[in-house]
This record gives structure tokens, C-alpha cells and sequence, in this order.
């Protein structure tokens, strides 16, 4: 079913809202403060960042205090940090003082600083983010991989100051842009896209230059323990999968009871969507039949698929004799199989697998999907 594919975004949507900053409105990020004539500026928020007002620190030889809303508590001191830049979002006055509300970057840290110790600008030092987009497809959304599987692609937190990752480790992912940003270092101007990348520790998010990111979704699916239907570029691509995969056993020995009937990707999509049996997974309740454009004369084996799935916990070779058995109750013998004409077969089967990023949404932390159809192309 289509809404299995979450399964494969899980850890995208997990972690959505920690940068999705152009929604928030400035008025919410301005408490009661002991700050007066405050003026708000919303710009850093609506990534106006033609319009945005950045700072750096004048000195490191001196102190320089970020305060809480009401001046009563030091937060951080802005010498530590000597290498951000520092965005507007209010000003106002202590006093006869001005002070600065600023953030950095992440909003991992704001507050209010005196304005005498910044001076107006971008930082020189290191790499500072002068833009961030949303637009798609240049800028978010549609999927990427590593555009060359030899040369390291280093996924960078944002203050491009830790490597989080080497996607060339893990050229076998697609992966989703959720925004870019542009980085200013040493005079040149470089766009990076954030990302997420699964690993044995689990989802790790970072910035990647763009131009090591190359359009559409992987078909390196080496090592890879459960590829979603949605996730093949072609029936090629597919195939391969099929072939190469420990955990397409099953799969092989079904295509090997229809040898006159090529496995279609697009027949297989129908077949697991709207012909098979899952796992429910927690909060998956929205299923909707995927179309059948562009192939006719359909036939689905929903006994088959819900045999397996019932049986997803027996051996490989039971679970063939039983789908053998229930075709040629279905009036599909092999002699039948044998002289088909004409159909493409869609064949999908996750084989009851364990996958660590599912404890917490199955029973058993176990995967199974099985589908199986035939249909004419149109």
C-alpha cells in the first residue's frame, strides 16, 4: 500500500520541525522582557536574508554577554562563539543602552546583547550561512544520491565545523532535501542541501554540498534489507534488487512459477498496493488504493498474499508449496502458468524482516508485505 512508504521517511518526518524556522512567526519569539521600545524584525524567520541584519563580535579580548528576556541571567558568552554569525530579531533599550536580541543559526542559542560589542555584518572567519530556500525543486523536496560512490561526500552540522557523516558511506539511500543553504568561506559561495541519512545509530541530518548530490533516487541497493515499491527508478532496477537481494529468496522462486510472464515494476507496485497483506504499522490507517492506469485485465491473487502473511513465520520452501497449491486451486496450474500470453507479473514481498527503525511501530519489530498479480500493459 502506498502509505508504507512513510516506513522508508520515518526518520525525515522525525525531525521536520527541528529547521522549518520560515513558519514561525516573530511575535511569538519576542516575550515580556524588561527591554523597552522593542522593534520585532521577522526577517531572519521569513529567510529574507536579503533584508536580514547578521552581526560577528567586535573583540574576543573582553567579555560579552548574551542576557536572558528579563536582564537577569547570563546565557552564553558571545567570546566562546567567536566564529558565528549573529542574526537580528528585535531591538531595543535598556536604559539609554541599546541592546540586540540575536540567534544563531539553529536558534540553538538567543538572547539580548548590548550592541556596543557587535559590529554589523557577516563573520569573517569559517564558513557562515548567508541564504537558506525552500523552492523545489532546486532548493528542497524530490529526491538525490551521491552523484559519484568514490569521492567522499561529508555531511557537515551547520556550522560546517563537524562531519556527521560520509554519504559515500551510504550510496546505496536516496535522499530527501528538506532546505539548502548557501555558505560564504574564503570569498566563495557554496550551497548546501540538508538531508537525512540512515545509520546503525540512527538518523543523522547535516549539510551536504549540492554539487555532490545528483537528481533521482539510488539504484545502488546493495546491502539494503527492504526497498519500498516506490523507491525503484525502473523494472531494470527492480530486477537487480530481486536478484542480488538474500531476502528476495521467496521472491525468486514466485517469478520461477511464471516463466513466460516478465516481472513488471509498475504491475508489481499494483500488486503489493492494492492486491497484498501488511503490517500494520502504528498510525498507518489511511490506505488508499493506488491507480491502475495504464494496464487491464488484472488479476489479483489476494489468497496468496494473505496465505503468506499468515504463514510469514514458516520456511521458504512451505510457504511455495502452499502458494503452488492455492493457484492451482484458483485454476492457475502450471500447465496455465506456462501458456500465458501477453501479461506482465507483479510480485512484491518483504519476507516477515527484522528492521530496527520499526520497534516501536509493529508488535515484533518485524516487516511483512506480500503481493502478487498479473495484468495486460495497456
Amino acid at each position: 500500500m502506498q502509505t508504507k512508504f512513510k516506513a522508508a521517511l520515518a526518520g525525515v518526518a522525525a525531525a521536520l520541525g527541528a529547521f522549518g524556522l520560515s513558519t514561525v512567526s516573530a511575535n511569538a519569539l519576542v516575550t515580556p522582557t524588561v527591554f523597552k521600545h522593542v522593534t520585532q524584525d521577522g526577517t531572519f524567520f521569513a529567510n529574507e536574508y536579503t533584508k536580514v541584519t547578521p552581526y560577528h563580535l567586535k573583540s574576543t579580548k573582553h567579555s560579552a554577554y548574551i542576557w536572558n528576556d528579563m536582564h537577569s541571567k547570563k546565557l552564553y558568552n558571545l567570546k566562546h562563539y567567536s566564529s558565528y554569525t549573529w542574526y537580528q530579531l528585535a531591538t531595543g533599550y535598556k536604559g539609554k543602552s541599546k541592546y540586540v536580541q540575536v540567534t544563531n543559526f539553529p536558534m540553538t542559542k538567543r538572547g539580548w546583547v548590548w550592541a556596543g560589542y557587535l559590529s554589523k555584518g557577516y563573520n569573517s572567519k569559517h564558513y557562515q550561512v548567508t541564504s537558506k530556500r525552500y523552492a523545489r525543486p532546486t532548493y528542497a523536496g524530490e529526491y538525490f544520491h551521491v552523484a559519484n560512490p568514490s569521492k567522499n561526500a561529508y555531511l557537515w552540522d551547520w556550522s560546517h565545523t563537524k562531519v556527521r557523516a560520509n554519504l559515500k558511506d551510504y550510496t546505496n539511500q536516496s535522499f530527501y532535501k528538506r532546505h539548502s543553504v548557501r555558505m560564504a568561506h574564503d570569498g566563495k559561495q557554496t550551497w548546501y542541501s540538508y538531508v537525512d541519512v540512515q545509520t546503525k545509530k540512527g538518523t543523522v541530518s547535516g549539510y551536504v554540498a549540492s554539487s555532490l548530490l545528483a537528481p533521482g533516487k539510488t539504484t545502488n541497493h546493495a546491502n539494503t534489507d527492504v526497498v519500498y515499491p516506490n523507491d525503484f527508478t525502473s523494472t531494470t532496477d527492480y530486477l537487480e534488487y530481486i536478484k542480488d537481494s538474500n531476502y528476495q529468496k521467496l521472491t525468486r522462486s514466485i517469478m520461477a512459477l511464471f516463466p513466460n510472464t516478465p516481472v513488471d515494476l509498475g504491475m508489481s507496485k499494483i500488486a503489493a498496493n492494492n492486491y497484498g497483506n501488511w503490517t500494520p504499522l502504528d498510525g498507518d490507517d489511511d490506505y488508499e488504493p493506488m491507480s491502475t492506469s495504464g494496464y487491464k485485465d488484472i488479476i489479483g491473487f489476494n489468497q496468496v498474499s494473505k496465505y503468506l502473511y499468515d504463514n510469514r513465520n514458516a520456511s521458504n520452501d512451505t510457504k511455495i508449496a502452499g502458494v503452488k497449491k492455492l493457484l492451482d486451486e484458483a485454476g492457475y496450474t502450471q500447465a496455465k502458468r506456462d501458456s500465458l500470453s501477453g501479461y506482465k507479473l507483479g510480485v512484491y514481498n518483504i519476507n516477515n524482516i527484522n528492521l530496527s527503525y520499526l520497534k516501536d511501530q509493529t508488535p515484533d519489530g518485524k516487516m511483512a508485505w506480500y503481493g502478487l498479480a498479473i495484468g495486460k500493459a495497456e
